[in-house]
């Protein structure tokens, strides 16, 4: 136990690391290379359209389920994206085989998340769910850094063609040391760590449909439905809020330097130091307190952006509107994330937890897709309390969930 306490969270890390960090290529550098390729605007937008097969990777969750293990599923995943990313550097840009590359890639992301995600649910004990969580959280937003900034540094330096050959080096490596690490940590890595569960022996799906009867039961357990309202409405509040704080800094007059500086880089560090944070408050706490509490501040770290735009706060209130709301992101992520993870089913972890978490992206989806006509209707300032008032529906709805919740908690309370 002892050495699971140390090796699960660095698994973790790796595992997180490799999630986030085509996810940053996508979302950040293709962006900016096809900006400096002079590729028109409307193309470049275009780029958004292939997430939704991050949102759709649902639908072939149970492969991942059903045929092999899930580190043999990561290992596949990693070498096809290592091959894309070289591809993305070595044909013509917003080409078609540039679009083949860019597609097959989010296609194998998508795949490797399943794959992580369902390994992560099944090799974290709930006492380290918290610490898990923090690690995953940090992992994945340095990740993003690296795979944005780093890739970008390596492009002034060795052209882009060289920095997609070493952003493509990445995934392999990474095989390497999640090999090592798993090993280290005793873990097989496979479909059933330890073979058992609850101990008994975790039987292996007999038919691919077995997932999916698996997710039905899910459904139709008591207090199901509450749980999907919880994730569709947790977290609604500060994802609409997010989708209006770069227009808000623009609109205040920020050059588009400072915006990224304190949008990306420092609003990175500072969730990553939230989810450090919030990952301690689970394991001391449990589950269901972490998600009231830290929902609650969550909820009112909206409000400093609020004040700032209803009085028309300066340069440092600014800022400290921003580092009190990344932090405070961090924090509730931390305790989502492990809530998500708490109430899959371990024997149907791929399906269970893809599917989860694209109600939640459609939650968020909404979210976003409403907020730039609240914004422009209201103003940023009775907009940016509207958003802490979207948080009070997903926190009304924990106390019904609680029984669910209490074993996770009991556990985490007991051994934090």
């Amino acid at each position: 136990m002892n050495r699971t306490k140390y090796t699960v969270p660095a698994l973790a890390a790796v595992l997180y690391f490799a999630q986030g960090f085509p996810f940053g290529i996508v979302n950040e550098t293709v962006n900016l290379y096809l900006s400096f390729a002079k590729i028109p605007l409307g193309t470049i937008g275009l780029i958004g359209s292939v997430g939704i097969i991050w949102t759709l990777k649902w639908i072939w969750a149970p492969l991942v389920d059903w045929i092999g293990t899930y580190r043999s599923w990561i290992v596949a995943a990693s070498i096809i994206l290592a091959a894309s990313l070289f591809a993305l550097g070595n044909v013509p840009p917003a080409g078609t085989l540039f679009w083949t590359a860019l597609i097959v890639l989010v296609f194998a992301s998508a795949t490797q998340d399943i794959a992580i995600d369902a390994l992560a649910i099944r090799i974290t004990p709930e006492s380290l769910l918290g610490v898990v969580n923090s690690a995953r959280v940090a992992a994945f937003r340095v990740a993003m850094i690296a795979a944005g900034g780093g890739v970008a540094i390596l492009a002034d330096r060795m052209g882009w063609r060289g920095a997609f050959g070493a952003a493509a080096a990445v995934p392999l490596v990474l095989i390497v040391i999640l090999v090592f690490v798993g090993q280290a940590a005793g873990l097989p890595l496979g479909r059933r760590p330890g073979g058992r569960r609850n101990g008994e022996p975790a039987a292996r799906p007999t038919s691919l449909l077995d997932p999916f009867r698996g997710l039905l039961r899910w459904l139709t357990r008591p207090g199901a439905l509450m749980l999907v309202a919880v994730i569709l409405l947790y977290r609604l509040g500060d994802n609409a809020l997010m989708a209006m704080i770069r227009p808000y800094w623009v609109a205040r007059g920020f050059s588009a330097t400072e915006v990224g500086n304190v949008t990306t880089t420092l609003g990175m560090i500072c969730t990553i130091a939230g989810a450090i944070a919030g990952g301690a408050f689970i394991a001391r706490f449990g589950i269901y307190r972490s998600l009231l509490v830290l929902g609650i501040v969550q909820m009112l770290s909206n409000l400093a952006y609020a004040l700032v735009a209803m009085t028309n706060a300066g340069r440092p209130a600014m800022y400290g509107a921003a580092i009190i709301e990344t932090f405070c992101g961090g924090l509730g992520t931390a305790a989502f994330l492990s809530f998500l993870m708490v109430i899959c089913d371990r024997d149907n972890a791929a399906t269970e937890y893809a599917m989860l978490s694209a109600l939640f992206t459609l939650g968020r989806t909404f979210a976003i897709a409403i907020s730039g006509f609240a914004a422009e209707r209201l103003g940023f300032a009775t907009f940016y309390w509207l958003t802490a008032a979207l948080a009070l529906p997903g926190l009304a709805l924990l106390p019904l969930i609680r029984e669910r919740l209490g074993s996770a908690a009991t556990v985490a309370t007991a051994e934090g």
